[in-house]
């Protein structure tokens, strides 16, 4: 019986060398491996991810730069294509770790300690399914993760460790303790412009090292439509969600996972930014009024919100 299994990481040259040697070794095993570009268009990654295991490559010298990294995924794309937004290299190094069933961490020799050690963290509390090895070689390393035999296959949607957050189940296996995850709940909309100072001083490092969010927040001057709040490194994105979303109900709710941070000082942050007592009273004819610096949406014509494109 053959087994696939895609390998992904946004580091090229150590993936393609990982999944040479993934298909040389998969023949005894009857293994057939799927290399994942690191460019790969998202719906095609979600798609092929869907169902099948995934290993993620982590190169240990530069893996928490990776997911840092304000660069686009291409340095020549047509205008308009996504894959040109500022931060999506963050971005995909995180889903690549969100989505894993495996993580396999190579060059990690010679990588101080502690390093290593928060690097696994953060890979954990990414993906808390997920097994993650420093690796010994791929042999040892199928042999460890048991691919096609004793590995579980999650759906992607399931692994991303702010899923798990959200849903109350975030249990990261390996943790360090200067690697935390934080939920942040709030039934009150966000100030648009409050939010955007908000967003500057998470990205300062005032409040530790954020690394990755997402979730799902409310923008007061597009009160009826709820957004997806996603950041990778320094790159935000909020994104409205269409659709029969069931989050009528929903403010902000966000996971988020970094280094050193100190989550009531993240709450104080973002605390601030939403409605005060007067401007929440005033209600939604106020609310659209309010300054909103914040990129304009393309939404359905008909919806209350439409003008904010």
């Amino acid at each position: 019986m053959t087994t696939h299994l895609a390998i992904t990481g946004v580091c090229s040259a150590e993936r393609r060398r990982y999944a040479r040697l993934t298909v040389a070794s998969g023949r005894r095993r009857s293994l057939h491996v799927v290399d994942l570009a690191s460019d790969t268009d998202p719906p095609l990654l979600h798609t092929t991810l869907h169902g099948m295991p995934s290993l993620c490559v982590v190169d240990a010298r530069h893996g928490l730069d990776d997911l840092r990294d304000e660069s686009p995924l291409r340095r020549f794309v047509p205008l308009g294509d996504g894959r040109a937004d500022v931060g999506a290299r963050a971005r995909l190094a995180a889903q690549l770790i969100e989505s894993a069933s495996a993580i396999v961490i190579v060059s990690w020799e010679a990588v101080p300690t502690a390093e290593l050690s928060i690097l696994m963290a953060v890979c954990s509390h990414l993906a808390p399914t997920a097994r993650i090895r420093l690796s010994r070689g791929v042999g040892d390393d199928l042999a460890a993760f048991g691919f096609g035999t004793t590995l579980p296959v999650h759906d992607a949607g399931d692994r991303a460790g702010w899923t798990r957050a959200l849903n109350g189940e975030h249990d990261p296996f390996l943790t360090d303790p200067r690697v935390t995850t934080t939920r942040y709940e709030q039934l009150r909309p966000f100030h648009p412009g409050r939010l955007v100072l908000a967003l500057e001083m998470l990205d300062s490092g005032s409040c530790g090292l954020l690394l990755r969010s997402v979730g799902v927040c409310r923008v007061a001057t597009r009160p009826t439509i709820p957004a997806r709040w996603e950041q990778a490194g320094s790159a935000m994105w909020i994104d409205p969600i269409d659709g029969a979303h069931g989050l009528d109900d929903v403010g902000q709710d966000l996971a988020l996972t970094g280094v050193d941070l100190n989550p009531a000082a993240v709450r104080l942050v973002l605390d601030a930014a939403v409605l005060d007592d007067a401007e929440l009273a005033a209600g939604s004819g106020l609310w659209r009024t309010l300054p909103d610096p914040l990129p304009a949406w393309r939404v359905a014509v008909g919806t209350d919100d439409a003008t904010a494109d």
